[in-house]
């Protein structure tokens, strides 16, 4: 996987994930759910790590992130990550050009992907066909 941290910069991806997650608090099917998050700075902060070290970047804080845990945790399920993208694919297609936006997105897709899956194992379910 290419190294695209450094092609969009740590000051962009702090900025997507900041004008992200202020959008989340006023989704109406994603804010209720981030709405136990009671310190946003911070939990802006640890997640513009997370893409940052997703995107190839050098870790810079010791924070591990682990999204398959968080995600159950919430209570993520298949429709709210299909929100989640939606609205992140929303975001970074009007902060950053196509470049650097088509590549991050690929990436989020990915995590998305595998959160699905996931999410239809611990649900004993199929996986719908593809």
């Amino acid at each position: 996987m290419q190294d695209i941290a450094e092609l969009i910069g740590h000051d962009a991806v702090a900025h997507v994930v900041d004008r992200f997650y202020d959008r989340i608090q006023q989704h109406p099917s994603l804010g209720p759910v981030f709405s136990v998050v009671d310190d946003w700075p911070e939990h802006k902060a640890r997640l513009t790590l997370f893409w940052w070290v997703t995107l190839g970047g050098a870790r810079y804080r010791d924070y591990r992130y682990s999204v398959a845990e968080r995600h159950m945790e919430a209570g993520f399920t298949p429709a709210l990550l299909g929100d989640w993208l939606a609205l992140f694919r929303d975001t970074i297609e009007a902060t950053l050009p196509a470049e650097q936006a088509a590549p991050w997105l690929a990436r989020a897709e990915r995590i998305g992907e595998s959160l699905v899956l996931m999410h239809e194992h611990m649900q004993g379910q199929m996986p719908a066909e593809r």
